[in-house]
């Protein structure tokens, strides 16, 4: 900011060997690096640089502005691209409404690409003349707004496992989003290649479909093993009732043990539905089978009914002989809980990382590309 407060000019309009400029440089910055603040002075942040820079070119001529802001990239859709720059972009946009008619190289104008990196509020920001208008235009390859927010996002496409459907159901709402908000006949357009912003959704979709099915049906098979075993452990169980039917632990154990049998068997249930649905043998793009939601929590029930089962079987055999020994097994059901929230939240992965110097990748995503 100092060397800039003395050489204002030369500076803002300065480029290097690429032809960038420093408001090419800056927009590109994602706003937490912008909004750090100099070591120096603790009050000067890089939006006041750029802003400062803007203000000084904004002093040139209408011509000299468009000749900086535009080569080799307009500056204003390189802000777009960039991430979590919405204050960069609302800067360029309110100081100079003629910058939002320009279009990019494949035909694109502000209103596309705001669809296309999902910046939806910032588009309600546009005046409402120049929004009408722009919403109804097409790019060199016919697509309107609709068909460019139907495409799926490059950091979204190596999306697995469950993380997947997730995903898939994010993507479902916001084409859902995009749809209410604009007009409805765009729904129906056809871009040069004779496909409605559905079909390009179907697309762009369709790898992370495929990713969701496979996943699906490997979840599927590893949770009907486990609810197998556990319906077979409950069944035989049930034929073997051990101690003293008149006791009141054998009330909970035939509770325990009942729920165990018909909640495992339900999952089971649940889990084959994955693998005789219809939905899976179509080539519609899918989120996630039912089946896979209600599966594992009935899963979890039974496990932990058999685990109170087995607790109460061990007051009904030792109750009368060695009752400490009941009340040390019947303390051990803590032991499944605890591992099983300890995964859950992903305590061991967390320790994992960063003992092997890896969570500085997994916040850049990059520990997929690593791995």
């Amino acid at each position: 900011m100092k060397i800039f407060e003395k050489h204002p000019r030369d500076l803002s309009t300065a480029r290097d060997e690429e032809e960038l400029t420093a408001l090419h440089m800056l927009a590109r910055k994602p706003s937490e690096v912008l909004s750090m603040t100099s070591v120096v002075k603790e009050t000067i942040t890089g939006m006041d640089l750029l802003k400062a820079i803007w203000t000084e070119v904004r002093k040139l001529k209408m011509e000299e502005i468009f000749e900086l802001t535009t080569r080799p990239s307009i500056v204003l859709f390189d802000a777009i691209e960039s991430e979590n720059n919405d204050e960069v972009i609302l800067t360029f946009m309110k100081s100079d409404g003629k910058l939002t008619t320009l279009k990019d190289r494949n035909g694109r104008n502000l209103l596309h690409l705001l669809f296309l990196y999902r910046r939806l509020k910032i588009s309600d920001k546009i005046k409402p003349s120049e929004k009408r208008q722009m919403i109804r235009e097409v790019d060199n390859e016919g697509n309107n707004v609709l068909h460019l927010a139907s495409q799926l996002p490059p950091e979204f496409r190596s999306f697995s496992g469950l993380r997947a459907s997730k995903q898939m159901l994010s993507e479902v709402k916001w084409f859902k989003k995009v749809k209410e908000n604009v007009p409805h006949e765009l729904t129906r357009k056809r871009n040069k290649k004779g496909k409605r912003p559905v079909d390009v959704f179907y697309d762009e979709h369709k790898q992370l479909s495929e990713q969701i099915k496979r996943a699906a049906k490997v979840t599927a098979k590893s949770g009907m093993l486990v609810a197998t075993l556990v319906a077979t452990v409950a069944f035989a169980a049930v034929l073997t009732v051990p101690g003293d039917k008149s006791n009141d632990w054998f009330i909970v154990f035939i509770l325990a043990n009942t729920v165990a049998l018909f909640t495992s068997s339900a999952s089971i249930l649940s889990f084959l539905s994955n693998f005789i649905s219809s939905r899976f043998s179509e080539s519609d793009f899918v989120t996630l089978h039912p089946g896979l939601i209600v599966g594992p929590p009935l899963l979890i029930i039974s496990v932990v009914s058999m685990v109170m089962a087995f607790t109460a079987a061990s007051f009904l055999i030792l109750d009368c002989k060695t009752k400490w020994v009941s009340y040390v097994v019947a303390s051990m059901w803590v032991v499944p809980l605890f591992f099983y929230l300890l995964f859950q939240f992903s305590i061991l992965d967390s320790i994992f990382l960063r003992r092997h110097g890896l969570s500085k990748l997994v916040g850049a995503g990059c520990l997929q590309r690593v791995v």
